[in-house]
């Protein structure tokens, strides 16, 4: 906020303008205008600027629809290039422009009040409409920052473009290639990179103005107080209409580089997810106005909503954003509205919980009393919304470090390692940290496999962090929010010296895609409802049919039945055996239709052998300790095996 001081006052022709588009725009010969203000405000106006000149224009109420002005300057195009807010002497960024000119540079501290807000040219180009409207049981989420995706050297895009949104359309081939279905990119609406809190220092040391550190570039300065602490993932309040020019390989039109991302990743049949987050001072208005400028100009194809008390009713209720996905933590089905319920029939909603994370990550462990939980977590389904699962967030340890790291390692970040959860429910594997032992990088290669199995097979929406497919680092830190650094950028060597972990991901992918049974549309009913003889998915151990699900038990068998799918074509039965415990244990096979044989898909531990029984009637597989099975059934189904089953399932008790 500044005083003005000094300014001389222009007048035009002025005429009041229908349009409630947000913020200020070139209409070839004239400049329409849109503003809000507060309702206390006095006396309002619009400061147009060029390179030496500004020029002040009040407003009058008869341009005014309750705080809003709208207004349209005749002949005023072409003479300015940006403008802000006039408010009873003071200086404002409007809150809905659509571009910020003096935050081109990252990580440069800048005031406010030394912002400017940009005019919208007429030319500005709109991305061509595509509803891909990918279902959530055929989703692939792929989570990433934008700037620490591709910031690194190693990344392979050219220096001019790292960090970008250009250069991360350059890896749209390899993102594709993983079967990613849609990403998700944190934060790129535009804000200042610092936050105005220091890391030490009290309110009488920052009114007098004393030297305090701060972080940048994950070191620390000495520097005035007013420079504060680097902001690095972006979950702050910002200007929400306007793409970060930051991110923008061309500083002069971030928002057609945003536009050619989006429309590259269309083109890939790729959606783009973007998060938001609104502290509570957010007003309703700015959210939903906010997400139907950026589904109505940028055609993303949904939004994942960060903050609380948000207008979670309104927006989901909202006639523009009845299109896209819709993602937050959780939704209170008993207070949205009727108008809403009707769309939980096309299951744009999904709750976005941690629950997934912890109970994967303690059955990972080998805790006691987990089974259960991660069996519940593992097949959650709804009819009515989407679920997203991952084990690895941006918040919380990397894929590679939950398996290096039993305690989280965050020294870098100024704060004596107080910031971050201390709830990793991590495991080292016999080792903090790094290590050269072959026997040590061999188990945490074993369990980072497990894990991602359990996530690519769970029955919600996965969601993999980039990087994580490959073994991407943090070194241990557990919150990197202010490492703008080799900390918080992705190492892209790490992908090529962890291919093996790449194939394995895009192997257990294909085959979740391939068969029906492992992402349904709907709950598993866990019952023979079709009379086939077996249940849609049943629960199995040592012996078939008979699981051990006590809270000591730390290894289950999942058999999908094949005769289940909505694709006839498609009868495959899978069985999935997780064995977390640290000694093997030997599993028996449920006996398939006549015409089918089990055979070994894919294992993270060495077992590849199907043996028999000591009655040599029945199969059984030995699981070694902490790993995962997939096997798959081969064959035809002779169909008067199949016909005499359900005979039999017709025949009273």
């Amino acid at each position: 906020m500044k005083t003005i001081k000094g300014i001389s006052i222009t007048k035009y022709q002025i005429s009041y303008e229908r349009s409630f588009i947000p913020g200020v725009r070139n209409d070839g010969e004239d400049l329409c205008i849109c503003a809000a203000f507060h309702s206390t405000a006095i006396q309002c106006g619009i400061v147009l600027f060029t390179k030496t000149v500004k020029h002040l224009v009040l407003f009058s109420d008869e341009y005014r629809t309750g705080n809003l002005y709208s207004l349209r300057l005749k002949d005023a195009a072409g003479d300015y290039d940006s403008y802000m807010l006039y408010e009873d002497g003071n200086l404002l960024c409007d809150p809905r422009a659509t571009r910020i000119y003096g935050l081109e540079k990252f990580g440069a501290f800048v005031r406010e009040e030394d912002l400017r807000c940009g005019i919208t040219a007429k030319e500005c180009r709109i991305p061509e409409p595509c509803n891909l409207n990918i279902s959530y049981e055929n989703s692939l989420v792929y989570l990433l920052h934008v700037r620490g995706y591709t910031k690194s050297p190693a990344s392979g895009v050219e220096s001019s473009l790292r960090g970008t949104f250009k250069g991360l359309t350059e890896k749209i081939d390899y993102i594709k290639s993983l079967g990613v279905t849609a990403v998700e990119l944190m934060p790129i609406y535009e804000m200042i990179s610092f936050d105005k809190t220091p890391t030490n220092g009290t309110p009488k040391d920052i009114e007098q103005n004393k030297n305090i550190l701060y972080i940048e570039n994950g070191s620390l300065r000495n520097e005035k107080h007013n420079s504060g602490k680097l902001n690095f993932w972006g979950y702050k309040k910002g200007w929400y209409f306007a793409p970060r020019s930051a991110y923008s390989s061309d500083k002069n039109d971030p928002e057609s580089e945003v536009k050619d991302m989006i429309d590259a990743f269309h083109k890939n049949n790729i959606e783009v997810i973007l998060q938001f987050y609104f502290p509570t001072e957010v007003s309703d208005y700015l959210i939903c106005d906010c997400l139907r400028y950026w589904v109505s100009e940028y055609h993303i194809d949904g939004v994942h909503l960060k903050g609380q008390g948000l207008p979670v009713d309104a927006i989901i209720s909202d006639p523009v954003l009845a299109d896209i996905k819709i993602w937050y933590d959780w939704f209170d089905y008993g207070r949205i509205g009727t108008y809403a319920k009707s769309r939980f029939l096309n299951r744009r909603l999904a709750e976005y919980s941690d629950n997934f994370m912890f109970a994967s990550r303690r059955f990972l462990k080998g805790d006691d009393c987990t089974l259960n939980d991660f069996i519940g977590s593992l097949i959650s389904n709804s009819n009515e919304h989407g679920t997203i699962n991952y084990v690895a967030n941006y918040e919380g340890l990397r894929l590679s470090d939950l398996v290096s790291y039993e305690h989280k390692r965050n020294e870098d970040n100024g704060e004596n390692n107080k910031d971050g959860t201390d709830n990793n429910l991590s495991w080292n594997c016999g080792i903090e940290g790094n290590t050269k032992k072959t026997n040590i990088l061999r188990l945490r290669k074993r369990q980072m496999k497990n894990i991602l199995t359990m996530l690519l097979l769970s029955q919600g929406t996965p969601m993999i962090f980039g990087g994580d497919e490959f073994g991407n680092s943090q070194n241990g830190n557990n919150n990197p929010y202010c490492q703008d650094n080799h900390i918080g950028w992705v190492d892209w060597n790490m992908a090529s010296r962890n291919t093996e972990l790449t194939e394995y991901v895009k192997a257990i992918v294909k085959l979740r895609k391939d068969h029906n049974m492992l992402h349904c549309d709907h709950p598993f009913k866990l019952m023979d409802y079709k009379a086939c003889g077996y249940p849609d998915l049943s629960y199995h151990g040592q012996e078939a049919w008979r699981p051990d699900l006590s809270n000591y038990s730390h290894s289950v068998g999942l058999l999908y039945c094949g005769l289940y799918n909505p694709d006839e074509t498609d009868n495959s039965f899978v069985y999935v055996i997780y064995n977390m415990h640290w000694t093997p244990i030997k599993f028996a096979l449920p006996e398939l239709p006549q015409g089918l044989s089990w055979q070994i898909l894919a294992t993270t531990g060495d077992a590849r052998t199907v043996t028999s029984k000591s009655d040599k009637k029945h199969l059984e597989i030995l699981c070694e300790e902490r790993s995962c099975v997939i096997l798959i059934s081969k064959g035809t189904i002779v169909k008067k095996a199949v016909d005499e089953n359900v005979e039999n399932a017709k025949q009273p008790f």
